[in-house]
């Protein structure tokens, strides 16, 4: 991993590793007493102690790793002799006792060579973001890899480490996924027969060491995801059926998906298989956080009303993690309600993103980032509802755009992409790893609190101005701001929704029927609003311009789309209210407002001494074949007087231009932009 060929002497910012084969956890393995009358070794609760070679006692708990024997691992983070020291043994955190054990390996342990990768903590100053243990803040940026395409996985995630590592990609999202034989405790049907409930399959684990020793040698961390929702629900994407607990199956013991997070043999079984995994895989400065469930509002439990059920869950595996790691891993879960109760205990928020326009919606988070106190980022963002082509989709193109957008919003943290291997079969890892480079360089997690904004590029190619959505079937309240005209993207735009309810139910389910608009027209225009699809029941939109109606349309059930309403708008200023009052849902897919736009945007982030934005061509940001390029003078108002560094990058290659100074008197300040295809960045720092 060559980052030099990037970085020079700035690669110290950066979280990858050398590329080389890194430290062994230190390990003592031993037998214990009365095995034969344990019917199940995995739930036997051993701790052993391990001192340092500075004297730090340490009271890991140990695993059953087959065989007959148990094993302890401790980090090495020394250099010197790590000693073994006194067994003891609980039963359920209780009844603590002193064992007499007989060890297979030697007392000591001499250490050359410590672990290179520092772990990752919540930063004590500032809460809202990440921070490593040598005191460089950590900002993730990678995407996810949840399972491999299939084939040898071990070997799929060894390429796939040395690639993101070459490319600074360091986050990594991976499932314990049965059908890639990465669930401890159910395999897939080629693999044979699970194991019973509560043992642990050896392969499957030796699999883990291999995953997290490439992510540790190739500097990637690792959200490692323990349970998924598909393995308890009977709905979306459900692998409930052949679940090795479910009571239809040979050994199974529930009767229901939701009986997971209440029946006691359930819980004690998981917290035992949770115990393993902290005492095997802890150790491990890659993981950066043991992910409880992903996307938990899926699963029967949480859908059929049992909010309670999962969120005690939640809270109790979370105080049990941290009972026993002693490392202090963070832990979170996925769902895309941050008020959620099943996020009390979570050390981050982790949404997921599936909006119409990826671009708005990155930028924002509900409720506002800045009340969450806690770091928080997309763990998944996604092209499903975005209205591009399936070629566009395939070629990757739409991956990178979002992430800019992100980093360029409320929060501290880039999204992160779901299609991984999409981005790595594309070859665009080096365009998402441009993200990392951009903020690593540019000290941006150091530079202080950076508020969002939108500025004019002056442009002579003009695009259509449309009211585009943002969200896709989100749980928001209905839009009421200003919506500029002037060719600024204003946070507010990520909740311009892309569908209308209009039965009681979804409106009492939180989703919105209403969207309204202040707009201040320089003319009279004509408007039409896009209806790019409908629900098979039919519904209405009704269009009011200053509590006036203008017009109205009721499309009945099977009614084709796409379509339209139109309707004039006087010149002034107005406020434009879209509405369904029903029977069912409308898609609007743009509101056309009949005006024109600079064809370039900008979206940034800023402070009195620092600038940073994303400038993109709206008519060539997922063009396959873009023809031509645009540029135009960015125009940033209230900018400080005094000296400024101005750089701007190539957000493909993830380089920068040769910086300028210019000295600016104040106000308003210009600058000319380079020839954009598809999108830039810019930086501005100003001088002492």
């Amino acid at each position: 991993m060559k980052l030099d060929r990037y970085l020079g002497v700035a690669a110290t910012l950066l979280l990858a590793a050398a590329a080389q084969a890194g430290p062994k956890p230190v390990e003592f393995e031993f037998v214990a007493p009365d095995n034969a009358e344990v019917p199940n070794l995995y739930s036997r609760e051993l701790w052993a102690e391990v001192f340092t070679p500075s004297g730090q006692k340490l009271t890991l708990p140990a695993y059953y790793a087959d065989g007959g024997l148990f094993a302890v691992r401790a980090r090495p983070d020394e250099v010197g002799t790590y000693r073994f020291g006194a067994v003891s043994e609980t039963t359920l955190g209780i009844h603590r006792t002193g064992l007499i054990v007989s060890l297979v390996t030697a007392p000591s342990f001499d250490n050359a060579t410590k672990t290179r990768l520092p772990y990752v903590f919540i930063d004590p100053a500032r809460p809202q973001q990440f921070t490593r243990s040598d005191n460089i803040p950590y900002v993730p940026v990678g995407a996810n890899l949840a399972w491999s395409p299939g084939g040898d996985t071990l070997s799929y995630y060894r390429r796939a480490f040395h690639k993101f590592g070459y490319a600074n990609l360091n986050w990594m999202r991976v499932w314990m996924a049965h059908w890639d034989g990465l669930n401890l405790d159910w395999l897939p049907p080629s693999k044979g027969a699970s194991p019973r409930p509560g043992a642990i399959d050896e392969g499957v684990a030796e699999t883990w060491d291999g995953i997290l020793e490439s992510a540790e040698d190739n500097g990637v961390y690792v959200q490692m995801v323990l349970q998924h929702h598909g393995q308890y629900t009977t709905a979306d994407n459900s692998n409930w059926a052949e679940n090795p607990w479910n009571a239809a199956n040979p050994g199974g013991f529930l009767k229901t998906p939701g009986e997971f997070f209440t029946d006691p043999n359930a819980r004690v079984i998981t917290l035992m298989k949770y115990r393993y995994i902290v005492a095997r895989y802890g150790w491990s400065p890659a993981i950066l956080a043991y992910e409880l469930f992903n996307e938990v509002h899926w699963t029967d439990a949480f859908r059929l009303g049992h909010v309670a059920d999962v969120a005690r869950w939640h809270t109790d595996v979370a105080n049990y993690i941290r009972q026993v790691d002693v490392y202090g891993h963070l832990i979170t879960t996925s769902t895309e309600n941050l008020k959620s109760p099943i996020y009390e205990k979570m050390d981050y928020y982790q949404p997921h993103l599936y909006a119409s326009n990826m671009v708005a919606a990155a930028r924002q988070f509900e409720p506002a980032f800045s009340t969450l106190g806690r770091p928080a980022f997309y763990g998944e963002e996604g092209d499903e509802h975005q209205p591009l082509s399936d070629e566009v989709k395939k070629s990757g193109l739409d991956i990178a755009p979002p992430i800019w957008a992100s980093v360029m919003g409320q929060g501290t943290t880039a999204a992160q992409p779901w299609h991984g291997r999409e981005m790595l079969e594309q070859h665009r890892e080096g365009e998402v790893g441009a993200v990392f480079r951009f903020l690593a360089l540019n000290r941006v997690a150091s530079q202080g609190e950076l508020v969002p904004f939108s500025a004019v590029v002056v442009t002579s190619d003009r695009v259509p101005l449309k009211i585009v959505p943002g969200q896709k079937w989100q749980r928001r309240a209905a839009p009421d701001f200003d919506f500029p005209l002037d060719g600024t993207d204003v946070v507010d735009e990520a909740n311009v929704p892309a569908t209308l309810v209009g039965s009681a139910a979804s409106r009492a389910d939180g989703f919105p029927d209403r969207a309204s608009y202040r707009l201040d027209l320089p003319r009279g225009v004509s408007m039409r609003a896009e209806i790019d699809s409908l629900a098979p029941a039919g519904g209405s939109l009704k269009v009011s311009v200053d509590g006036a109606q203008v017009a109205s349309h009721t499309w009945a059930a099977g009614a084709a789309t796409p379509a339209e309403l139109k309707f004039t708008v006087p010149a002034g200023r107005h406020t434009l209210l879209l509405e369904n009052d029903g029977p069912d849902w409308v898609g609007v897919g743009a509101l056309d407002t009949g005006l024109d736009s600079p064809s370039l945007g900008l979206i940034g982030r800023r402070n009195e001494h620092f600038i940073t934005a994303w400038i993109w061509n709206r008519a060539n940001l997922y063009a396959l074949d873009p023809k031509t390029s645009a540029h135009g003078t960015v125009v940033l108002s209230d900018v400080a007087a005094g000296s400024w560094k101005v750089t701007w990058w190539d957000t493909q290659k993830g380089v920068a231009e040769e910086s300028k100074v210019v000295s600016h008197p104040g106000g308003a300040l210009r600058l000319e932009t380079p020839e954009v295809v598809r999108h830039c960045a810019l930086v501005l720092s100003k001088a002492p």
